[in-house]
């Protein structure tokens, strides 16, 4: 089937504080809150990664944390839906993280879902 994926990246956030459990936990709040309002169910998977730029000198020591979710379509709505409740989720986890300098890619994929052999 055909749907959307959506990958947001929170740049120069302080490995010292957090950690993927603290981003998945702040991620799980707002998402949480919106789907209490929506219905919309929006689930993340956190990684994180390390920023190289041979523009620098030095490393700056501040990691990118990327969060990966993908519209299931026959269970998280239509995909202007499942946008405006992502966008909402976004909006949250960014203001609880202090409004760091984000990315956000979206894509048409195809998923394939077996639930059985």
């Amino acid at each position: 089937m055909e749907t959307e994926n959506y990958i947001i990246a929170f740049f120069n956030l302080d490995p010292q504080y957090y950690t993927r459990a603290i981003i998945g936990d702040i991620w799980n709040t707002a998402a949480r809150k919106v789907y209490e309002e929506t219905g919309i169910i929006i689930v993340g998977e956190v990684s994180d990664s390390y920023f190289v730029d041979p523009s620098n000198e030095v490393l700056n020591g501040r990691n990118i944390f990327t969060i990966k979710s993908i519209r299931i379509p026959h269970r998280m709505g239509t995909e202007s839906e499942y946008w405006d409740a992502y966008k909402n989720v976004v909006i949250e986890v960014k203001n609880t993280l202090g409004n760091p300098r984000m990315g956000l890619i979206t894509e048409k994929v195809t998923l394939d879902v077996f639930e059985q052999f």
